[in-house]
């Protein structure tokens, strides 16, 4: 490997330089937002021990006490290059925000954070001094927004019912983006109900117009990236709708389910009646130990290994944690779409047309020439950043 790679895997953020073993970036700002909240859990505990004492048992308040604190979620929802250093955009419960990493000076610079809005999909044009990147409001509706690198707040720059999502400066001469689109459907009461196929658009700033450029009707065509050499890049799987056929099975199977679902339900209250006030959780695995999610979500995706069992391909060490039906593809204008690689969960296309993409388990590298190495082996990776 001649290049540094980055990834994401469950929310935290690795490094990989040529000739180098894999270093954890963690975020200080973070970190920090995780301290604060636990010194407020555990200054308040004490106050709520006795309205605790009142609903539960006491030997389950005694097995409370003796869990481990829980912490805020932070995780680190996407990245990307700028200049020798790094971008990432930052998520906790109530907050989200853009900042830089020196890896050279190991600190942390905080360009923007808010509350009213999530931040993803970053890439930043040099040539521009703009980051790209999509805003995604309460209300379900997601938009792309650039941002000046002063650390100004993002302007959105499209609008509308829809999805709008990673956000890519097209290479080259004059000013665009390509982004992945969708439309959104709502029912009688405003809820997000279901979306139409994700479509590639791209957005030229000098004619002041999008322009549809791919489109598959029984698919999703997400992440794009147009190449050097104007060939356009791009995740294609199959799109399933969110509302399902009747099924009778399925009901019947539903109804004897109910009182199984419904004492889960109590159990969750419990817990989340504990995790509030306690900053603990209800159960745990005796170990003392945290228990790591074994979940990745991708482009609205759930994902578990534990799904993927009967149908992993790939390499026994590292298999496919997504089906062969997400393919990595090429298409030139007006041309046939080519399949560079299945299982493919996220990937990256350097200037030189060499491309890295990961399958959820490994990253691998497929040269100009076609060569395809692999660069490492990890677990649950949501995507791959070339630096």
């Amino acid at each position: 490997m001649t290049f540094s790679v980055a990834y994401l895997s469950q929310g935290k953020l690795y490094l990989k330089a040529p000739n180098a073993s894999v270093r954890e970036v963690e975020s200080q700002f973070g970190r920090e937002i995780q301290e604060r909240t636990l010194r407020m859990k555990q200054n308040k505990s004490w106050k709520d021990r006795g309205l605790r004492s009142m609903m539960m048992p006491p030997g389950m308040l005694d097995q409370l006490d003796q869990q481990p604190e829980s912490t805020v979620n932070v995780a680190i929802a996407s990245l990307c290059p700028f200049d020798d250093k790094l971008l990432y955009a930052l998520e906790t419960p109530d907050m989200g925000g853009i900042f830089a990493f020196d890896s050279a000076q190991d600190r942390e610079d905080r360009l923007f954070h808010n509350a009213e809005f999530r931040i993803s999909h970053l890439d930043y044009a040099p040539k521009h001094q703009l980051i790209a990147c999509a805003t995604t409001y309460r209300t379900g509706v997601a938009n792309i927004a650039t941002m000046p690198i002063d650390g100004s707040r993002p302007r959105d720059i499209t609008e509308g019912d829809s999805l709008d999502l990673a956000p890519r400066w097209v290479p080259g001469a004059g000013k665009a983006l390509v982004f992945q689109s969708a439309g959104l459907a709502r029912n009688s009461e405003g809820f997000v109900c279901d979306r139409s196929p994700f479509v590639i658009e791209k957005l030229d700033f000098v004619q002041q117009d999008v322009t549809t450029i791919a489109e598959d009707p029984k698919s999703d065509l997400l992440s794009p990236q147009m190449g050097a050499d104007g060939r356009l890049y791009y995740i294609r799987r199959p799109f399933q709708s969110a509302r399902k056929p009747f099924n009778l099975m399925q009901m019947l199977k539903d109804i004897l389910l109910i009182p199984v679902r419904l004492g889960n339900a109590i159990f969750q209250w419990l817990s989340f009646f504990s995790w509030k006030y306690t900053g603990k959780p209800l159960m745990s695995t005796g170990t003392g130990q945290k228990v790591e999610s074994k979940t990745i979500k991708a482009w609205g995706e759930w994902i578990t290994p534990d799904m993927m069992r009967d149908r992993r391909f790939g390499e026994p060490d590292a298999p496919a944690l997504v089906p062969r039906t997400w393919q990595l593809v090429r298409q030139a204008t007006q041309g046939i779409p080519e399949v560079l690689a299945e299982g493919v969960l996220g990937y990256d296309l350097a200037e030189d047309g060499t491309i890295i993409y990961t399958n959820g388990s490994a990253i691998y590298a497929i040269a100009p020439d076609g060569q395809k190495t692999r660069l490492l082996v990890s677990n649950l990776i949501e995507s791959v950043t070339i630096l």
